[in-house]
């Protein structure tokens, strides 16, 4: 992967796209707004779907390899949710802070003040939006989710999650170790040793 290299990344998290960026250096990176003002209606069952989805709606306005992901936080302690609606889970427009308010009080309501939990990321790129054969990989990475929230870094739910090994949340350690560690980090990486 070369700064020649050119990727639509189908996002409007400026989160995401930030470590997009880090992820693919020094490819050069267009976030999708550069291309076309879009929010594609995840209504697949599966992450894949839902990446797949994406990646489609934005690669008819381009003709450069699109890259999208659909990631989420699993706590298989409630019943695996915020799961495909982690984005979503307070409402359909709900902000971060509505939703981790309300996966707190889910845990609170059980008694629970940690959980185990995982964040999954699925990524899929294609060439074209008729692409046959999309290319997709998977990263995970494990460890709790508490109602403590610690650090200012990241988005989501990363104030909430501690990777296993880790005192800290994905918001308060070193944001390399973070991408390293991350779900997406991992999945950009197996993503890289596809694409060589």
């Amino acid at each position: 992967m070369g700064p020649n290299d050119v990727f639509v990344i189908a996002s409007n998290n400026k989160g995401k796209i930030d470590e997009f960026k880090t992820l693919l250096s020094p490819a050069k990176i267009i976030p999708q707004s550069e291309i076309v003002q879009l929010e594609v209606d995840e209504t697949g069952s599966t992450f894949f779907e839902n990446a797949l989805l994406k990646a489609r709606g934005v690669a008819e306005f381009t003709n450069h390899n699109v890259i999208a992901d659909d990631s989420g936080l699993i706590v298989p302690g409630l019943n695996n949710e915020p799961g495909l609606k982690s984005a979503r889970y307070a409402s359909d427009d709900a902000s971060d802070d509505e939703n981790k308010e309300k996966l707190k009080s889910e845990m609170r309501r059980l008694g629970f003040k940690e959980m185990p939990a995982y964040f999954v990321c699925v990524l899929v790129m294609i060439a074209s939006k008729d692409d046959p054969l999309p290319l997709y990989v998977e990263g995970r990475s494990n460890g709790t989710i508490k109602t403590k929230s610690i650090g200012d870094q990241g988005f989501g739910y990363d104030d909430m999650f501690y990777p296993d090994g880790y005192s800290e949340s994905f918001a308060s350690i070193n944001p390399l170790t973070k991408l390293r560690l991350s779900h997406r980090g991992i999945a950009f990486a197996a993503l890289k040793d596809r694409l060589k």
